[in-house]
This record gives structure tokens, C-alpha cells and sequence, in this order.
């Protein structure tokens, strides 16, 4: 078995989205934290598909990002993700982008400015068309401004996206409920006709027993080793006991292949159960989500090949 890892570079951010369930506590990842993560890259390369930069923003820590990268592509490959906002782009970033990394997540929402044209000029410059995908999330009382960022992303030509609807922060009213569903059966219809669109949350491996969880393992600022990257937040921070895995000094993930990772799957679901019971909303906007997803690889499924 291969494992996602999800790296914790940070936890500060430039912004400051009314949304956002991130604990963001202006902490860096220490040098002897890095040193570990290297040497536990070194002795696991053969059990690492992909190796993810995660914050805050991660190009807030670029130094530690582009560290971790020098010293440990010879083990890694050209396998790296990342998540950022785009606010931070410049020239060197974009090289390493365009030499070694697979996916790149560029997340935009209706609170900060987001430069269309200054994107669309860096991700052609960089040779970036197969890699980036959009993260669009999408909060309640705007689901119309989402739809007209997306729409003006499409009509520049990008069709990779993850939708990302906000969770377990801002509730959902029944009206908006319906937008949402709109907002949702709107790319349906889109993707029957474009089979060039691409959804990345909606591509993963549907036999897993949890949405949440795709063989992905997140180290921490302090290298404690978590089931999923969930624990970075206010509304699931309560449970980073139960999703606590071991510390990265002595982890062999090799030896996880022999562990029943089912356990923890069922501890994830049994959490999310747990929080969408807590209020009608929650509830519905799961069901809305599961609902979308279900029809999307029933009707596409053939048509948009897994690159993950």
C-alpha cells in the first residue's frame, strides 16, 4: 500500500476567510521537524505516492517548501502537491512548479481578490494546463458569485476543478440549500456535454468505505502523524486522539500495511455521523453532495480517466 502524505508546513495565513476552519496560529515547522520529515521520506520512499505541501499558505514557509524539495526529490520523484491561494506566485515558484509537482490546488473564493488574467499568464508561462486544479469553494449567500467565478474560469479555458461547498462552519438555510443544488446540477448538465470537465474530489477511489478518507496520512507542524488532515481544524480538533497514528521519528509505513487502516476509516465516519447530526443543515448539504458525486461517476465515469 501507497500513502498520500499531507505536510503541515505552516499554520499562518495572509488571509483571513470568514469560512475557514483552519486553526491558524502563526506557527513554522521548526529546522529538526524538517530534518525529520526528510529522513522519514528517505526511509519510506518506497510506500509515498504523493507528497503534499498543506497550510495556512504554504508559500508563506517557500523556503521550507523548496528545502524539503531539494533534498528529497531523489526519493520522491516529481510526486509533490500543493495547496495556495495564488497571492504569493512568483518566477521561482513557477519553476518549481513546471519541474516537480503533479498536482497544484490554487483555491479561490468570493472574499479575496483573485487575478484571472495574472493566473491564466502564470500557468501558461509554466506549462501548468495538466496540473492545476481550482479549488472553488463555495459559501452560503454566494453561491451565484462561485458560479460566475467558475464560469469566467471555463471561459478562459480551465475545465480542472474541486468543489469545495463550505463544511461544519456556516449553516446552510433551506433557500440556500436549493441554490446550492443549482449552483451543482448547473455542472452536471455542463459535464454531459464537456467530457473534458474535470472534478477531483469526484475521481477518487469510490470502493473506500469513507469519503473521507484516501490512504492519506497528515504530519503535523509538530510531526505527530494523523489519520486525516481534518485535525488541523477547530470542528474536528476534539479528535485528534482517536485519528492520532504515531510520531513521525518512529513511523514505519511499512508496517501500517499489516494495520487494520479499516478502524480508522470507521472512526471517520462515525465523526462526520457524529457532527451532521448536529444540526438539519449539515445533514442535507451531505446528502446534496453524495447525491452530486453518485450521478457524476455514474454518467462520466468512463469518460474522465483517473490521474491520481
Amino acid at each position: 500500500m501507497k500513502f498520500n502524505i499531507i505536510t503541515h508546513i505552516t499554520t499562518s495565513c495572509n488571509y483571513n476567510c470568514s469560512y475557514c476552519d483552519v486553526i491558524k496560529n502563526k506557527k513554522q515547522m521548526s529546522s529538526k521537524n524538517i530534518e525529520d520529515i526528510l529522513e522519514f521520506i528517505k526511509n519510506n520512499k518506497y510506500y509515498i505516492k504523493r507528497f503534499k505541501f498543506f497550510g495556512g499558505e504554504p508559500l508563506l514557509a517557500w523556503d521550507n517548501v523548496k528545502y524539503i524539495i531539494d533534498n528529497s526529490l531523489k526519493y520522491i520523484w516529481n510526486n509533490y502537491e500543493i495547496v495556495t491561494n495564488t497571492s504569493l506566485l512568483n518566477d521561482e515558484i513557477g519553476e518549481y512548479f513546471e519541474k516537480y509537482f503533479k498536482i497544484i490546488f490554487f483555491s479561490i473564493d468570493t472574499e479575496n481578490k483573485f487575478d484571472y488574467n495574472k493566473i491564466e499568464k502564470f500557468i501558461k508561462k509554466y506549462n501548468l494546463e495538466e496540473k492545476v486544479y481550482f479549488n472553488l469553494v463555495i459559501s452560503p449567500n454566494k453561491e451565484k458569485e462561485s458560479l460566475g467565478q467558475f464560469y469566467k474560469l471555463y471561459n478562459i479555458w480551465f475545465r480542472w476543478y474541486n468543489l469545495l461547498p463550505v463544511y461544519f462552519t456556516k449553516p446552510w438555510t433551506k433557500i440556500q440549500l436549493y441554490k446550492l443544488a443549482d449552483f451543482l446540477k448547473y455542472i452536471i448538465d455542463l459535464s454531459l456535454k464537456d467530457n473534458t470537465l474535470r472534478m477531483y474530489w469526484f475521481m477518487k477511489d469510490e470502493t473506500s468505505s469513507s469519503k473521507l478518507a484516501y490512504n492519506s496520512l497528515f504530519i503535523d507542524i509538530d510531526t505527530k502523524v494523523y489519520f486525516s488532515d481534518l485535525v488541523s481544524t477547530y470542528s474536528w480538533s476534539e479528535f485528534k486522539d482517536k485519528l492520532f497514528i504515531w510520531n513521525l521519528s518512529n513511523l514505519s509505513l511499512s508496517d501500517l500495511e499489516s494495520e487494520n487502516i479499516e478502524s480508522k476509516v470507521k472512526i471517520l465516519n462515525d465523526m462526520e455521523q457524529s457532527l451532521s447530526n448536529l444540526s438539519l443543515w449539515q445533514n442535507q448539504l451531505h446528502k446534496i453532495m453524495d447525491y452530486f458525486s453518485k450521478y457524476l461517476i455514474k454518467n462520466n465515469g468512463k469518460q474522465r480517466k483517473p490521474i491520481i
